[in-house]
């Protein structure tokens, strides 16, 4: 089921840019925020019950994430590029600083502190896949949610300074959109929550006392913040939609994850997201390029550019995602160390190093 899950957020980011909202609130940050939910009960399943443990299950952990997001993130980037220089729709930003940026994503992430941007359009200036901020967040995730899955001190301080910080955001002291939606040290706990999620769902034997409160906490604190901010008619930058994507984002990943039917199609459709998410922005300046008159703040534009946006995806996950699936699959696995092999033995002992089949043999160990 997670796969339509992520079909419909994807969905959700791609109308929201269109213009597409539901009254004062933007669904695409409602679709963020559980994107967020399922990344951390993603890698704690990855974690806990893909990855054979061994010396090198981390190494493995990072060099799979890597294998998940970059593929498709280079192929939307090479496609915006290939756009940019057949159409002469923009001029291109080669500083290092971007080129930097745009290799290393994180630094997307901190967009109002690093210059990103490398596609300069009569709209403005844009990284080549302007969504990617949100995924510069993810991949910091992924460096740091080991650290919640195999050691309950880090969880805890993590988890309850990174609430502390958003709190503090829509409470006025801090940036909210920055401290309360974007930068990862303020949205970290959204990630803890889904590996909460799944730890008291998969393996409740295991999962600890702050693993079951931790979610009830952050589902309260929504709950008040969401009230107390809209009776006192304070506005903060995304607010109603950070705390409406955790009072139905929680409940509703908690609620599939108990699910055990595939339905069909749930796998195409996950694979299609991803694109989905990562491509739409370039379907939109395709489109406006060839039809000057193009307005996407519209339902019938909105429904093209979601069309132009599925034939993108459905290209990268045929040539670029799935060749490289066994590949994946290959590093969840502790590769077995071979012995060393057997000195050879001395013609005076009568024997060599080849007599009965012996020598150089390469046979694991029982």
């Amino acid at each position: 089921m997670f796969g339509h899950l992520r079909f419909v957020l994807a969905s959700l980011v791609l109308f929201s840019h269109t213009g597409l909202h539901f009254g004062p609130v933007n669904p695409g940050v409602l679709a963020v925020v559980s994107f967020y939910l399922l990344a951390g009960y993603v890698v704690t399943h990855l974690l806990e019950h893909v990855f054979a443990p061994g010396p090198t299950r981390l190494r493995r952990f990072y060099a799979e994430r890597v294998l998940r997001i970059f593929p498709m993130y280079l192929f939307i980037c090479a496609a915006t590029l290939l756009f940019a220089a057949a159409t002469g729709c923009g001029v291109l930003r080669l500083g290092w600083r971007p080129i930097v940026a745009h290799l290393l994503v994180v630094p997307l992430n901190y967009y109002m502190k690093w210059d990103c941007a490398m596609l300069q359009l009569p709209s403005g200036a844009w990284p080549l896949v302007p969504p990617a901020w949100s995924l510069g967040a993810e991949l910091q995730a992924y460096f740091v949610l080991p650290l919640v899955v195999f050691c309950r001190p880090a969880k805890v301080t993590l988890a309850l300074g990174s609430l502390a910080l958003c709190l503090l955001a829509y409470a006025g002291a801090l940036h909210p959109d920055l401290f309360g939606f974007r930068l990862f040290p303020g949205i970290f706990f959204i990630f803890v929550l889904g590996s909460c999620v799944y730890r008291t769902v998969h393996v409740p034997k295991h999962a600890d006392r702050f693993d079951r409160w931790f979610p009830l906490v952050c589902h309260a604190a929504s709950l008040v913040g969401l009230v107390v901010l809209t009776a006192l008619g304070i506005e903060r930058a995304f607010y109603r939609e950070v705390f409406i994507g955790l009072l139905v984002g929680l409940p509703l990943v908690n609620t599939l994850a108990r699910v055990t039917a595939k339905p069909a199609r749930d796998k195409l459709l996950g694979e299609l997201s991803y694109g989905l998410f990562l491509g739409h922005t370039l379907a939109t300046w395709m489109l406006d390029r060839a039809f000057p008159g193009f307005r996407d703040a519209s339902l019938p534009g909105a429904l093209a550019i979601f069309a132009l946006t599925l034939a993108i995806s459905f290209i990268g996950v045929r040539a670029v995602e799935r060749p490289l699936f066994r590949y994946r699959r290959r590093l969840t696995r502790e590769p077995v160390a071979a012995p060393p092999l057997e000195a050879p033995r001395s013609p005076a002992d009568g024997t060599d190093s080849h007599s009965h089949g012996q020598g150089g043999s390469t046979a694991p160990k029982a």
